[in-house]
């Protein structure tokens, strides 16, 4: 019995080193049209050599998912001599797109047309380029991201933003009511961007960028709107040249909001994103921290630096298997900021408002989504979502002498800039085989004192 008792637990013992020292021997990837082998492997995270483990199998198939480079992917294994050999199936989805935007938001309609390439070479690099014209904005973006320079662990992006933008400003609020608050200044603003970034992994999922931006920024054409003094848009205390130029008769010209000159500045970004994306159903989380400055000593004529963070958390499994909940929050504050860069609230961010309609330098950020399937047919799939979104944004570093870059408007003495709050519900559809929303619709109502407003967007853009 003595003996018996001592070989079993001599198995026991063995069992678990016999089991933690199950290695890799063989990966084979399969059914991958496009992307490279090497490049597969390189989203798994996943070599010869590693430990196996069946949670790693489902650890590989979530990141070569979340990936959106395939349409579906399978990963098995079976023991070979000397070790565990894994098979990949990762079959490709059709990578490039070129298609017609159109959007309609308070404020700003539009359109475009754009090609967006998400796995160039077969190497999951990405090329985007999109040109829109709009009612307020027109812009046209170009960017390359390379997130493997050499299948290493440094990354970089090379990025341009051409933007023509009439920028419209609301009066400070002093009230709750929707009412309270109107356009008083429409100016437009010619913003030539261009910038590139160097990062790399230190660890998986936890990544360090640093980023080179310059540009140059002028503003011009500023008009009154339609009942509105120059009493409306100059502060008491602005004797500037510019604002004496406010003219509220027939010429209706108001003093331009901000300076023209060069934008130079340094970015600074460490983020941990543990996010994943199974076919539009988002879970997991992110921690983004960031700090920017300008360069006065690069030519910048502006002095400025402004800090952030914001956290994403996505779960699913609710009350439904495919349900999915997302609570999204971000903080953001800075100083001495040109118009171009301060913070702003409503619109697509904050739902239920006109876009644009809050801004400052300070802005305390929420966000929760929960969102369902409605109907899955072809390659599309169809979600219904509600949501609620809240904001803070207000100036708490405004200076009307010191600050000669920019022309604030007055700030009433009942000066009253509360949460606002925007809740409402839409619908999304997705193409399975395609890796952007293809429509986005939503509804939302803003209080205090807000108003019903429509979001719709078709294409590359998303809402």
């Amino acid at each position: 019995m003595t003996r018996i008792a001592a070989a079993v637990l001599a198995v026991l013992a063995l069992a678990p080193r016999a089991a933690a020292a199950d290695k890799i021997k063989e990966i084979v990837v399969e059914e991958n049209t496009k992307t490279s082998d090497e490049t597969v492997l390189l989203i798994a995270d996943v070599e010869p050599g590693d430990e196996f483990s069946y949670q790693l199998l489902d650890e590989i198939r979530v990141r070569l998912v979340s990936s959106e480079l395939f349409k579906s992917v399978e990963v098995f294994s079976e023991p070979v001599p000397g070790g565990v050999r894994i098979t990949i199936l990762a079959r490709d989805k059709h990578s490039w797109i070129v298609a017609p935007t159109f959007y309609n938001q308070p404020g700003n309609r539009g359109g475009g047309v754009g090609f967006a390439e998400a796995n160039l070479f077969g190497e999951n690099k990405k090329l985007l380029l999109y040109g829109q014209i709009a009612t307020a904005d027109s812009f046209f973006i170009g960017g390359y991201v390379d997130p493997s320079i050499a299948g290493t662990r440094f990354r970089w992006q090379v990025d341009t933003f051409l933007r023509w933008e009439d920028v419209t400003e609301y009066s400070i609020p002093s009230g709750v009511t929707d009412s309270s608050i109107r356009p008083v200044r429409t100016s437009r603003m010619r913003y030539l961007n261009g910038g590139v970034k160097l990062g790399f992994s230190l660890f998986r999922a936890f990544t360090f960028d640093a980023r080179l931006r310059g540009a140059h920024v002028k503003w011009y054409d500023a008009t009154l709107e339609p009942g509105v003094t120059c009493a409306d848009v100059v502060h008491p205390d602005d004797t500037s040249a510019e604002a004496m130029r406010c003219d509220d008769g027939p010429a209706r010209r108001a003093p331009t909001p901000g300076d023209t000159g060069f934008d130079v500045s340094t970015e600074y970004i460490l983020q941990l994103d543990r996010r994943a994306n199974w076919y539009g159903i988002r879970t997991g989380n992110r921690y983004r921290l960031s700090y920017e400055r300008a360069e006065p000593s690069l030519g910048s004529d502006f002095d400025y630096w402004y800090a952030g963070f914001s956290g994403f958390f996505g779960s699913r499994g609710h009350l439904f298997d495919d349900d999915n909940l997302i609570v999204k929050a971000s903080f953001g504050i800075g100083k001495d900021m040109p118009m171009q860069h301060e913070y702003t609230s409503g619109g697509v961010d904050l739902r239920g408002f006109r876009n644009r309609e809050f801004r400052g330098d300070f802005k305390v950020k929420g966000t929760i989504e929960y969102s369902v399937p409605l109907v899955t047919f072809w390659s599309l799939s169809w979600r219904a979502l509600a949501f609620w979104d809240s904001a803070y944004t207000d100036f708490l570093d405004r200076d009307i002498q010191k600050d000669t870059f920019r022309r604030y408007l007055p700030d009433p003495a009942d000066h009253f800039a509360p949460w606002r709050n925007g809740i409402g519900g839409g619908i999304r559809v997705y193409f399975r085989s395609v890796v952007v929303p293809l429509l986005g619709f939503d509804v939302g109502y803003g209080l205090p004192g807000g108003e019903i407003r429509t979001y719709f967007a078709v294409g590359l853009t998303e809402l």
